[in-house]
């Protein structure tokens, strides 16, 4: 792991023993109210939607971290029938990632609800990390995306 990595992480253990997962949890409601509010809104600049692409493609991955640590838990979650990023219009990568949002938080329920039944871990930064740890990697991943895409927005 690189040397950045391994500070981030270091960081977000440290903060993950003085932070509660249910605060993290609330505020990451409150980014994604915000995100779809955004994403319903305005006008887009000529790179919005390779932005949106990205972003939506790297919550998803963000998804797939969570479906691992759950194992036979994530069998629960819907399928959830997408189409190629590549395709979608502007318009519809907006509500794909309104959408986006709103799965990515219910698999994280999903992983808080199964880490209160039995150890579950998910990765990031090239690691397994506990769930304490993963939401607040998870807050900071969403908030660098979500500048991203609020930074193709034209007022």
């Amino acid at each position: 792991m690189a040397d950045t990595e391994s500070l981030q992480l270091d960081a977000l253990r440290d903060e993950a023993q003085t932070t509660s997962t249910p605060d993290v949890r609330a505020h990451l409601e409150r980014m994604a109210a915000g995100h779809a509010a955004l994403l319903t809104s305005g006008s887009w600049a000529a790179g919005a939607e390779d932005t949106l692409r990205t972003a939506i493609g790297m919550e998803r991955k963000a998804q797939m971290e969570m479906r691992i640590g759950l194992g036979t838990d994530a069998d629960v979650l819907p399928i959830r029938k997408t189409r190629a990023l590549a395709d979608m219009t502007l318009d519809e990568l907006r509500a794909e990632a309104r959408e986006n949002r709103v799965m990515t938080l219910h698999v994280l329920d999903l992983l808080l609800d199964a880490a209160s039944r039995r150890p579950v871990r998910a990765w990031t930064l090239g690691e397994e990390v506990p769930p304490e740890v993963y939401i607040l990697s998870l807050r900071g991943r969403l908030e660098r995306l979500g500048q991203g895409v609020a930074g193709q927005r034209l007022e």
